[in-house]
């Protein structure tokens, strides 16, 4: 958590489950962390309710909105090969897929987000500067209002663990 910052939303109860973590592999640093709610390990794989991924963003200036897009389209892609039969093997999101911008607070500050949905997900990242990126994933329609934390302690997660 020294390494990289990771963010959970405000007023949530439930442990957030580190599901991903990246590493340079040269150095050993984390350069991405992924934490979620609602996934389930044991059972058949419905996926997160809700996943905050931070990623550090090497630039001596911030990320662009075609950085911030990439994010989005990366993990709305991700979901729908995951998810949709016919979309296995897709390589764009789709005619229903709707971009916009809206807001998301991080740490109480109000950011610009990047935001792409689908009939199936809802996906923003915003630049929170410091070389941090934010991307928030829930389930269509969306969350409504994001605003996230950072974790102060270790104890408000589980530990990372993998499936089967």
């Amino acid at each position: 958590m020294a390494a990289i910052p990771l963010y959970v939303p405000v007023g949530e109860v439930r442990r957030a489950r580190v599901s991903s973590l990246s590493a340079d592999p040269v150095s050993g640093v984390p350069t991405r962390a992924v934490v979620d709610f609602g996934s389930t390990p044991e059972g058949a794989d419905a996926g997160p309710e809700l996943e905050v991924a931070t990623r550090l963003w090497p630039g001596a200036e911030g990320a662009g909105g075609r950085v911030l897009r990439g994010l989005c389209a990366e993990r709305a892609l991700m979901e729908l090969r995951a998810r949709d039969p016919l979309g296995a093997g897709a390589l764009s999101l789709g005619e229903g897929a709707v971009w916009s911008e809206g807001v998301v607070e991080v740490d109480g500050r109000e950011l610009a987000s990047v935001v792409v949905e689908s009939g199936s997900c809802w996906v923003a990242a915003v630049d929170a500067g410091g070389g941090v990126l934010v991307r928030v994933y829930a389930r269509a329609p969306g969350p409504g209002r994001v605003r996230l934390r950072r974790v102060a302690d270790a104890g408000e997660l589980e530990p990372l663990r993998g499936r089967g």
